[in-house]
């Protein structure tokens, strides 16, 4: 790295006494070494750091199709025209496990919000949409449409691919997207290391004795 002295002498009317904000950026951009180091911090101390490699999805999001809504899953093929549909619900899958079980023609399941969508079904009705009598549900025509409701596995990020990119400021949403990806650290920028002090023939530090047209230095303790 360059000394103080040498960036000086290369600046063309370079004058310590009268120095503008543009000299004066133009000198630290050569006094200053961009921070490469890197670190590795858990999530709760990522907030407002800087990412140092790009954020791979070790997984798909989501993990397996699933139900957008509280309803009932059925195939859509069942579906007619300005006619309603009569079904048989036969279960009910819940978030967390996979029903076990077929599902056949006329026939539904009874399925939570992020619950497993079994192979044989590609549509969630929601519950206040149908008309429920004991074990049967009727679907008025034209509520819902063939795939409504249902979130496909890996809809919004595929196992592989970049979540977030090197260089992003971390916000709450990134850091709830890692969460998400089940990763426990992330590797970011090593902060800036900062000094800063104060000058002036009037400044005293604290502890000293007052003495006449000098004031005690608050600034630096302020910053």
């Amino acid at each position: 790295m360059k000394t103080i002295e040498q960036i000086a002498a290369e600046l063309q009317g370079y004058d310590p006494q009268a120095l503008s904000a543009e000299r004066v950026n133009q000198f630290l951009a050569q006094l200053v070494e961009p921070v490469t180091a890197t670190e590795t911090v858990g999530v709760f101390e990522a907030l407002g750091r800087v990412l140092a490699q790009d954020v791979v999805s070790p997984i798909s999001v989501p993990p397996h199709d699933n139900s957008a809504m509280d309803g009932f899953g059925f195939h859509s093929s069942q579906l007619q025209p300005g006619q309603s549909l009569s079904l048989r619900v036969i279960g009910t899958a819940f978030a967390g496990k996979a029903w076990q079980g077929t599902v056949a023609a006329g026939e539904c399941l009874k399925i939570m919000t992020g619950a497993i969508m079994p192979p044989e079904l590609d549509t969630v009705v929601p519950l206040e949409f149908v008309k429920a009598q004991g074990e049967l549900i009727e679907i008025p025509p034209g509520v819902v449409s063939a795939g409504d409701n249902r979130r496909l596995l890996g809809e919004d990020l595929t196992a592989g691919q970049p979540a977030l990119r090197r260089g992003q400021t971390l916000g709450p949403a990134a850091l709830g997207l890692i969460a998400s990806l089940g990763l426990p650290g992330v590797e970011v920028v090593r902060k800036l290391k900062v000094a800063y002090f104060s000058t002036g023939d009037e400044i005293l530090s604290l502890g000293e004795p007052l003495r006449e047209g000098a004031v005690y230095d608050s600034n630096r303790y302020t910053v």
